[in-house]
């Protein structure tokens, strides 16, 4: 009701990616046209656990993790006692932002499926920007491949 009459609205849903939370304020009882008519950005994020720094190694990667990421090189920390053995130090964020296009607003607008309105976006998804971050060396294939399976 607020971002009807104009009023910047936040809010969070626990939803696997930036478009499924399209789909579940529809499923929340919203109607398509008013998601459509009030929806300007959707910022997915999930943490990864970030390579500690003091044990960082340069790593091959096995068979799957090359398929699945691509070339490149790999790091991984090995354990130490800055990290308790772990091999990680904190933790990084990953990111996916979606700015609806006209053509998806008007998807929304009128209903589409969850797979139609995947059709219609071409950001970065939380993948790419987690794999961008394996490539930098910030964390591994592994930690980001766990937290977006259900996206992929």
């Amino acid at each position: 009701q607020a971002a009807l009459t104009g009023h910047l609205v936040f809010s969070t849903l626990h939803t696997n990616d930036s478009i499924s939370a399209i789909t579940r304020l529809i499923n929340l009882g919203i109607e398509p046209y008013l998601v459509a008519a009030t929806v300007r950005g959707v910022l997915a994020q999930r943490l990864v656990r970030k390579i500690c720094p003091s044990c960082k190694s340069a790593w091959e990667g096995d068979d799957a993790v090359r398929h699945a990421c691509g070339g490149g090189e790999y790091f991984m920390g090995s354990g130490c006692n800055r990290c308790r053995g772990t091999g990680f130090a904190g933790r990084i964020g990953i990111f996916e932002l979606l700015i609806p296009t006209n053509e998806l607003l008007e998807a929304i607008g009128r209903g589409a499926s969850l797979q139609e309105l995947r059709t219609l976006t071409d950001h970065a998804t939380l993948r790419v920007d987690g794999l961008e971050k394996v490539s930098q060396g910030l964390t591994t294939p592994e930690e980001v491949l766990c937290v977006t399976r259900s996206v992929a």
